[in-house]
């Protein structure tokens, strides 16, 4: 008769607890404070205004704003080529801003980068001119510009698109950092 055996491995972690470090909701700014820094970039540098107007209505990245091409910019959207996971995706432009970038790319070569820098420039941009009890990324700028689309009451499901988000749980943090509007808004309707 054959006795069963058995081994009994034990992983060196399994004594330790387990904690995840809770998730951090992402920082963003008010539209008030965009709205200085960019009136303090344009009375500085163009360029440097047209970039952070870009960041802040659009939301791309700024891997994708480095990598914006003249090709990319049509009337009324932009085509982000090979975004995070190698997807293409359309992202709407308003005719302000529009009209910016035609005027800026008007004599540049099709292939050419709109905004031929490095990140690190592009972050040294969002420094200069953030204000002065802020710190402010590139990514700050996607961040503020999601909150700041559903605070005007766009679609979650279209925001997803507009920033290339595979996951629409992704996207669906941004509705956290805008609970207290949604409690106003609430308080609003009439029972």
């Amino acid at each position: 008769m054959f006795r069963s055996c058995s081994l009994m491995v034990q992983s060196v972690t399994d004594n330790k607890k387990h904690t995840r470090k809770p998730k951090l909701l992402p920082k963003y700014l008010e539209k008030t404070k965009i709205d200085e820094m960019l009136e303090r970039a344009r009375n500085d540098n163009k360029r440097n205004y047209l970039i952070l107007l870009t960041l802040w209505r659009t939301g791309i990245r700024n891997s994708e704003l480095i990598n914006l091409k003249k090709r990319d910019i049509k009337v009324d959207e932009l085509t982000i080529r090979q975004g995070k996971g190698h997807k293409d995706r359309i992202v709407p432009l308003d005719t302000h801003l529009s009209d910016l970038l035609q005027y800026h790319t008007a004599k540049i070569p099709l292939d050419d980068e709109v905004f031929p820098l490095t990140s690190a420039q592009i972050r040294n941009i969002t420094h200069r001119y953030q204000p002065k009890e802020e710190v402010v990324k590139p990514h700050t700028f996607r961040h503020s510009f999601a909150v700041h689309c559903l605070k005007q009451g766009m679609n979650l499901r279209s925001l997803q698109k507009i920033l290339g988000h595979n996951d629409l749980a992704t996207t669906a943090v941004y509705l956290d950092l805008i609970a207290k509007d949604i409690k106003e808004d609430y308080q609003k309707i009439q029972w």
